[in-house]
């Protein structure tokens, strides 16, 4: 996502309306993460003494797996985005991302932000019971017959040392 900045680089406090319905940069983001359709990016790029300051809304929708059964999970986010673009002339700051010229690609902010927000760990519903351990079979779907009670074979001798 591109933006022609020849209209508020040079008058400081001028301001422009983004209004971005676009192909993603990069459609998988994060490991095990799939962007789903366009993004859609709407908010203002203003000139602070010549910081750029991005605000606005980012709406994105993923598909990933589910942690616990490894079913199929869509989700919709929904971000707010706040971020500075200074010139890479001056100097760098590491709060910063840096542009040159008279366009501004917004990708690499929009898709940090994605990252930054998606969960550590996708869950179809929050009481999704997962697969079994040891037969495999999805719990949400269906009861196993497997006990709880069966022991790794490696630790039957630690076993021994509680009974007694």
């Amino acid at each position: 996502m591109k933006v022609d900045l020849s209209d508020i680089i040079r008058v400081n406090g001028a301001s422009k309306e983004l209004d971005f319905v676009e192909e993603p940069s990069d459609r998988e983001p994060a490991e095990g993460c799939l962007l789903d359709g366009k993004l859609s990016f709407t908010g203002t790029l203003t000139n602070t003494n010549g910081i750029l300051q991005l605000s606005g809304r980012l709406k994105a929708v993923y598909s990933s797996e589910c942690y616990r059964c490894l079913g199929a999970v869509k989700k919709e986010m929904n971000l707010r985005i706040s971020e500075n673009f200074i010139n890479s002339g001056e100097d760098e700051q590491p709060d910063m991302y840096p542009f040159e010229g008279k366009m501004l690609d917004i990708s690499k902010a929009l898709n940090d932000n994605i990252i930054l927000n998606l969960p550590m760990k996708q869950l179809c519903s929050d009481d999704c019971k997962g697969l079994c351990a040891s037969c495999g079979t999805n719990l949400n779907e269906m009861q196993c017959n497997c006990g709880d009670n069966d022991t790794d074979p490696r630790m039957e001798g630690l076993g021994k040392y509680f009974k007694k």
